[in-house]
């Protein structure tokens, strides 16, 4: 689990213990933890990632009949879809789709280039299905 904590004028911990105490009660006393502090680190903003979900996905969905919430879904769908052959995607015996790569997830390591190359290939998908996707630029 994680918790926020920020350092005080005494170079000490501020963190909300009632939110830790709380989640330590599921374990008996004396159990021993591994505890660890990170620096926080900003996240780096990612336009292919927002042009995606901002652009590319909203119309898409919204003509092939997709809620706003289902977005998620969506991106998982069309992720099995285009890597199956490429990353070995296969359903298990529930029907869940497995070894899907995280495209734009934070721990992603796909290259940019395969990452384009995915975006393009819904903007085609969109395209075959009478969707008109707007170019990043406007165009």
């Amino acid at each position: 689990m994680k918790f926020q904590g920020r350092t005080n004028n005494k170079r000490e911990l501020d963190i909300r213990w009632d939110l830790v105490n709380l989640y330590l009660k599921k374990w008996i006393p004396g159990t021993v933890l591994d505890i660890e502090i990170t620096r926080r680190q900003k996240k780096r903003s990612d336009p292919l990632r927002k042009y995606y979900f901002a652009a590319v996905l909203p119309p898409f969905m919204e003509h092939l009949g997709y809620e706003k919430d289902e977005e998620v879904l969506f991106h998982h769908q069309l992720k099995a879809t285009y890597f199956k052959r490429s990353h070995e995607v296969y359903r298990d015996k529930r029907g869940i789709m497995r070894n899907v790569p995280s495209v734009f997830g934070n721990d992603s390591d796909m290259d940019v280039s395969v990452k384009k190359k995915y975006v393009d290939w819904v903007i085609r998908k969109a395209a075959e299905n009478g969707v008109i996707i707007q170019d990043p630029k406007g165009n």
